[in-house]
């Protein structure tokens, strides 16, 4: 069986065929992208060396990649214990969400006084191309969920305050898995649009207090909708 073909049969994606980015970043994003998607689970431990020769990498690059993953809250890198995937925690989506929403809806407020027509733009046509592939009969889950990144990425660049943009990023990237639970599992991805639109809306009109009420309470409804979720499972498997 060649690399490629063990690689698919795992689920994971040879890492070396993509050669534009660092190829700790290309790692890291690989088991990212395994994470979100339920490929690896919660709990699972994942072995360096077994995971280095499934990639075809050497595990310089792979430790490097796994902290970076540790930074962002997908695993926990413990010196003995090595890499274990992250468990859903409610207390981790509570504490997520309610930091996230209070900076994007700050974020939202100074981006109705200083975005530009460009950008504008930009953000009608993302949502535009969210509103057509939840049309779809077959929806990409994993393309609306980097359009609604950058839906709220266009918002918090539009703010002009490089500190908020770059904690923002961090956390939007610490939200990733459960915001493709909400999107996709919980089918929150309707109600979600229309949020959009009326956010979008509010920052066409340069309405900066109706902008920040209406991103805080977007962030609300899917932090109450998560928190939910985990608790359901968290009794069902007890």
């Amino acid at each position: 069986m060649s690399r490629g073909e063990r690689a698919a049969e795992t689920g994971l994606v040879d890492v070396r065929l993509d050669g534009i980015k660092p190829l700790r970043d290309r790692i890291a994003e690989m088991v990212r992208e395994s994470i979100i998607d339920g490929k690896i689970r919660p709990g699972e431990r994942l072995v360096e060396p077994e995971l280095a020769r499934r990639l075809g990498v050497s595990r310089t690059p792979l430790r490097e990649a796994l902290l970076q993953l540790d930074s962002e809250g997908f695993v926990n890198v413990t010196p003995r214990r090595g890499a274990v995937v992250s468990e859903l925690s409610r207390e981790d989506a509570m504490e997520t969400y309610l930091v996230k929403g209070a900076l994007e809806s700050l974020a939202a407020r100074l981006a109705c006084e200083r975005i530009t027509d460009d950008e504008l733009a930009a953000l009608r046509e993302i949502h535009d191309r969210m509103v057509r592939l939840a049309a779809a009969r077959t929806r990409d889950h994993r393309r609306i969920l980097q359009l609604n990144t950058a839906f709220h990425s266009t918002i918090s660049s539009a703010s002009r305050n490089d500190k908020l943009i770059q904690y923002i990023r961090i956390l939007r990237s610490q939200a990733l898995r459960y915001n493709y639970i909400y999107l996709s599992v919980l089918s929150h991805l309707s109600s979600s649009l229309r949020e959009h639109a009326r956010i979008l809306d509010a920052i066409g009109r340069r309405e900066g207090e109706t902008a920040e009420r209406l991103v805080r309470a977007h962030g609300d409804a899917a932090r109450a909708a998560l928190c939910a979720f985990i608790e359901h499972h968290k009794a069902a498997g007890a």
